[in-house]
């Protein structure tokens, strides 16, 4: 069986994180792993994001060495720190199709940003055969504003020649209109995706887009046809949401 692993952290209500990662790659039919970054919880009517030390990442991950992964998927990486054990241990896999989510968890800190987190982004996006920021976490990393369709694509292209990676830009509904608008790049041509707008919470989107990205390249798809497959999961996972997340289980 296909073989995907997740590094990612844990979101406490399931709606994304890891447990929204390994609903996916389950749904499509491959078998999910998981190394664990952090874990969420609600302090004092806070939203926390508690980290696993370092050295407790590069130990889970030094457990899975033997196991011969088809694809993988980074998501949340609470430090810089920890985004350095993950990209000393991608080193010797960089053969495998590589799906990095640039999750920032400080998004409102753009001097942390393009300080601490660009250099170590670049590293592991040069590992990586597609990077897949949202609109945000693009625009912090290409320091402007990105507001139209136009924007879209030209940040897209940016971003794959800052980090030597394909893109996979997911604007979503965050873009006025009426659709739901993603950009990808291959590093040879450009392509856009989209739907419709869905109604409803969005939670946990980001990462079933990853994930089943991740997912179809694991399962032999190139990037053109993973790219419109994955976009396709996700719709039918945000169609079928409830109030904790989307809903990759049901999705046929």
């Amino acid at each position: 069986m296909t073989k995907i692993l997740t590094i990612a952290g844990s979101d406490i209500f399931s709606g994304g994180g890891l447990q929204a990662d390994l609903a996916t790659i389950t749904q499509l039919g491959a078998k999910g792993f998981a190394a664990v970054t952090c874990v969420t919880a609600i302090v004092e009517d806070e939203f926390q994001v508690q980290p696993l030390t370092p050295l407790q990442l590069g130990q889970q991950l030094t457990s899975l060495d033997a196991v011969p992964f088809e694809a993988i998927k980074i998501g949340l990486l609470p430090s810089p720190e920890h985004a350095d054990v993950v990209y000393h241990w991608l080193k010797n896999r960089s053969q495998v199709p590589i799906v990095f989510d640039p999750v920032l968890v400080l998004k409102e800190k753009k001097d942390q940003v393009l300080g601490q987190w660009a250099s170590i982004f670049q590293k592991i996006a040069a590992l990586s055969q597609v990077m897949t920021p949202n609109l945000r976490e693009a625009e912090l990393l290409l320091g402007r504003d990105l507001i139209d369709q136009a924007d879209l694509q030209a940040g897209g292209e940016e971003l794959a020649r800052q980090f030597g990676t394909a893109v996979y830009l997911k604007a979503g509904s965050r873009l006025p209109g009426a659709v739901a608008l993603d950009f990808v790049w291959t590093g040879e041509s450009g392509f856009y995706l989209e739907v419709p707008q869905a109604q409803g919470t969005m939670n946990g989107s980001g990462c079933v887009l990853a994930s089943s990205l991740a997912t179809y390249l694991g399962l032999g798809q190139d990037m053109v046809q993973a790219s419109h497959l994955a976009k396709q999961f996700v719709t039918a996972a945000i169609a079928a949401a409830d109030e904790w997340g989307i809903s990759p289980y049901a999705v046929n």
